[in-house]
């Protein structure tokens, strides 16, 4: 039993699947690096090279809604210590922009905030 010849190998894209790369300013990397990175993605991507396509996707802060959406979610699959509130938080307008606040919509820092004890 022979596989495909060794050019077929080389030469032969996925079918199907993709790769997802995310960069943050929230972290300890040059925001040159991160700029230089950004637009080499936006070239790739306009470029009509059909053997490769990328696409770039600018995701936002959550705004309001979103926020609430995220924390009803992180209540129901029992993160942090919205697990064992039985809904205090996520029924307190008050907490829920709290949160927002501290996280400032961004979804990793709204899910550390539900897990850290609040001070």
């Amino acid at each position: 039993m022979s596989g495909p010849p060794d050019s077929e190998k080389r030469s032969a894209m996925m079918d199907w699947g993709s790769i997802v790369v995310a960069t943050s300013e929230s972290r300890a990397v040059r925001r040159s690096f991160t700029r230089s990175l950004s637009e080499a993605a936006a070239a790739a991507s306009s470029g009509d090279d059909g053997d490769c396509p990328v696409h770039v996707v600018d995701v936002g802060r959550f705004d309001g809604t979103e926020v609430r959406h995220a924390l009803y979610n992180f209540e129901i699959t029992g993160i942090g210590r919205l697990r064992f509130d039985r809904g205090d938080t996520t029924l307190n307008p008050e907490e829920i922009e709290y949160l927002r606040l501290v996280s400032g919509g961004k979804g990793q820092q709204l899910m550390d905030a539900c897990i850290l004890p609040r001070l």
